[in-house]
């Protein structure tokens, strides 16, 4: 038998679909290099994972313009909320080569500014 109840209870809330830097909990950032061709540049691969008290959100990465190695994690908040806990994922890809990839890139939320170490994708 489940413990999940029969019904789960909405709200309308009036900050909907606004977009803003995420406010997700227990954010955890990891950033990927992979060869791009046979040449010196690198394509880099974003990956966030958190939770929000209710749900529909959608997370989305966004580079910074005019900072390089500089990436936003973006958030639309819901118009309607179900009082459900849920985990969300987001990831990004440069899609094409990067020569100044440096070893860590700056993600940009809500709690702050966070440096993560760009790891070989293997």
């Amino acid at each position: 038998m489940s413990d999940l109840p029969n019904s789960v209870e909405t709200t309308r809330r009036d900050d909907g679909q606004q977009i803003r830097p995420a406010t997700a909990s227990g954010l955890i950032y990891k950033a990927y290099k992979r060869p791009y061709g046979s040449g010196p540049s690198q394509v880099l691969n974003l990956f966030a994972s958190g939770y929000y008290d209710d749900a529909p959100w959608d997370i989305w990465f966004q580079p910074i313009p005019g900072r390089p190695g500089h990436y936003q994690l973006l958030e639309e908040v819901p118009s309607i909320v179900y009082f459900i806990v849920s985990y969300y994922t987001a990831s990004y890809s440069s899609q094409v080569g990067l020569a100044d990839l440096g070893d860590s890139v700056t993600i940009h939320d809500a709690h702050g500014a966070h440096e993560v170490k760009v790891e070989p994708l293997l």
